[in-house]
């Protein structure tokens, strides 16, 4: 169990030393969407809707391997995209073929559906922000439950409906992961 948790320390500091990290925030002027951070729950991405992660109890008690979990932020940007949490396997991005909708893998697993989009992902440099971008198609959020936006992809094969809203994303550099795992 020590070795473990030694091991998960080293990997966590190792990951966040190593990794260029980023939060995303919605810019469409004059609509509900503007300005709003894109935020990670239920192996989704969202807008107005609050960050869900985890952290395991034994991770928790070592001073400064857990993040704090309350805020999603992203790794890559060079034609993938992971998750910014420093769990072991990490978390990758994709884009589900048959909807649109970016999601991101479970923790611990690398299983990604069939046919899902996983490169594409192009993120500008700048001294404080970028911007986020996919080659397949702009950013789409469509009207969830609670207030909150899903986000998709507009590929050319989906239809989006009328409420639904384009927006680019910007891209704010950050220098760690935000989150242990995101659920």
């Amino acid at each position: 169990m020590k070795t473990f948790t030694t091991v998960a320390a080293l990997n966590t500091l190792f990951l966040s030393a190593s990794a260029q990290y980023f939060g995303l925030l919605s810019v469409r002027s004059a609509s509900p969407i503007h300005y709003q951070t894109v935020t990670a729950s239920n192996n989704s991405l969202w807008l107005n809707k609050p960050t869900a992660s985890y952290c395991p109890p034994n991770i928790a008690e070592i001073s400064g391997a857990c993040p704090a979990g309350n805020s999603t932020n992203f790794a890559g940007g060079d034609d993938t995209l992971g998750m910014g949490a420093v769990v072991p396997g990490g978390q990758q991005v994709y884009i589900d073929a048959d909807t649109g909708a970016v999601k991101y893998t479970i923790a611990h697993s690398a299983a990604i559906p069939e046919g899902a989009i996983q490169d594409g992902w192009n993120k500008t440099s700048g001294e404080s922000f970028g911007y986020l971008a996919n080659e397949n198609g702009g950013f789409i959020a469509c009207p969830a439950e609670d207030n909150s936006w899903q986000v998709y992809v507009a590929l050319e094969c989906v239809e989006f409906d009328d409420a639904c809203l384009g927006f680019n994303a910007i891209a704010s550099n950050s220098t760690q992961a935000a989150a242990w795992q995101y659920t």
